[in-house]
């Protein structure tokens, strides 16, 4: 077994002990969260607040072109907007960086 398929196989048994659904382009997604913060920032009347979170998920779950930056994607019933998109071409895994939608 190769590094990918182990990578791959080890991804497969997070995400079905941890995994939480996600929705993109009317893909349904099972994706890992693999980085939460939630910040405050200033704004008209107050402080508001600003999550931060990173997802982990399997290519494959992708059937034709991969989510690109500034798209909109929806985890556990919340929108959030992609701000960065990380694929090493040698890897099975993509890397979702996710904001708020305000930003």
């Amino acid at each position: 077994m190769g590094l990918d398929s182990e990578i791959l196989a080890d991804l497969r048994q997070l995400l079905s002990e941890h995994g939480v659904m996600a929705q993109w382009n009317g893909i349904d997604l099972l994706v890992l969260v693999s980085r939460v913060r939630r910040d405050q920032q200033i704004d008209l009347g107050g402080f508001v607040d600003s999550p931060d979170l990173s997802l982990r998920v399997p290519k494959s779950a992708f059937p034709a072109e991969l989510p690109k930056f500034g798209e909109r994607i929806e985890v556990e019933g919340e929108e959030y907007r992609i701000v960065q998109v990380s694929s090493h071409p040698r890897s099975p895994l993509l890397t979702l960086s996710l904001s708020t939608t305000d930003e």
